[in-house]
């Protein structure tokens, strides 16, 4: 039994995985500069009432933040406020 080798069948196979492996690249790429690009287009909807020049409360700005973005560790975070205003008065 003689065993024919087809080579154009071999080299027609090679380019479609090379094409293919080339799209795929050029997706993963495409998709990882859409990402970065909203990754930094992320903005916070919160704006802080500047007071007119007066001292500004960052704690509470921060607070408000913190709020919005998530409110399941609202207790913890009134805590964390609470013992450093406690701090703060006792030095």
């Amino acid at each position: 039994m003689v065993k024919k080798s087809n080579k154009k069948a071999q080299i027609g196979e090679t380019i479609n995985w090379v094409v293919a492996t080339i799209i795929v690249i050029l997706v993963l790429l495409f998709f990882i500069y859409i990402s970065i690009a909203l990754g930094k287009s992320k903005a916070l909807k919160a704006e802080p009432n500047l007071n007119n020049g007066k001292e500004i409360d960052w704690i509470n700005i921060k607070t408000e933040i913190a709020y919005s973005m998530n409110s399941n560790n609202k207790d913890k975070i009134d805590i964390w406020i609470s013992q450093e205003n406690f701090n703060e008065e006792n030095e």
